[in-house]
């Protein structure tokens, strides 16, 4: 997978890390689960990175879940003295970019008193099985497409939060 979205995305990341499975729980009546992990680029910076597969037509519900369920993580992990002490004034929703075999989006939180989340995420929509097959990249990617080609109507959620 490294190698994948090294290619793709043009990243530079040199090791992905499982750390644990979230569950979106409070903030949305919506069920979301994404695989966060703990990635270290080439330059040695740790980012952590989410990853869901999410139905192609489904993309903008799932930005919403997953900016909801990054946010309550770092909001439950915040000692507030008083529930007044949480606000949040403005969400920057840039615009989809779109490259050959994803989109782009990026979140950013402005004014909240607590900087959650202050230096913003990204959120990529990537086109695995539609990459593969057109750069014939079949053998290097075998396992991987393995698992994408029933889910042609899919593409891979990869978010992307630095620190």
């Amino acid at each position: 997978m490294k190698d994948l979205l090294n290619e793709i995305m043009h990243t530079e990341i040199e090791s992905i890390n499982f750390e644990k499975i979230l569950k979106l729980n409070n903030m949305s009546e919506y069920e979301f689960n994404v695989v966060k992990t703990k990635t270290i680029l080439t330059n040695q910076e740790e980012i952590e990175v989410y990853f869901k597969i999410v139905k192609n037509s489904r993309i903008k519900e799932s930005i919403f879940c997953y900016w909801c369920l990054i946010y309550e993580e770092e909001l439950l992990n915040k000692n507030f003295e008083k529930k007044e002490d949480i606000f949040l004034s403005k969400v920057i929703i840039s615009e989809l970019t779109k490259k050959k075999f994803y989109q782009s989006v990026f979140l950013k939180i402005e004014n909240n008193k607590f900087r959650i989340l202050e230096n913003g995420t990204e959120v990529n929509f990537v086109n695995v099985y539609k990459f593969i097959k057109e750069n014939k990249k079949i053998e290097k990617y075998e396992k991987i497409l393995e698992c994408f080609e029933n889910l042609d109507d899919y593409v891979l959620l990869v978010g992307m939060k630095m620190k």
